[in-house]
């Protein structure tokens, strides 16, 4: 049965380079999709099973929270304060899940 408390992230799908390769059968393929072109050159990837991702994402929720209550607009403040909500229940997904060392 599925967990209905785990956010569905819908905006980005994540996959390591080697398995999208082995399943698109290899480089040429995503030179002809275009992959490199559409890729996201500054994305960071922090999987929850990292022992160090909840406090990361804690932090960075607790420092988008700051910043919402500094803010003025209230659309802008909401929005930063839904965004901070996101990011704190990962943190704590990622401090039921975290059990392994960060890899490259």
């Amino acid at each position: 049965m599925a967990n209905l408390d785990i956010p569905v992230d819908e905006k980005y799908v994540v996959f390591k380079t080697d398995d999208m390769q082995r399943f698109i059968d290899g480089e040429r393929i995503l030179s002809a999709f275009g992959v490199q072109q559409v890729r996201l050159k500054d994305a960071v990837v922090i999987r929850r099973q990292d022992l160090f991702a909840s406090p990361c994402l804690a932090t960075y929720a607790a420092m988008i929270g700051l910043v919402a209550s500094r803010e003025a607009d209230p659309k802008v403040k909401a929005n930063l304060l839904d965004i901070a909500d996101y990011f704190e229940r990962q943190a704590e997904l990622a401090a039921e899940e975290g059990f392994k060392l960060p890899d490259v």
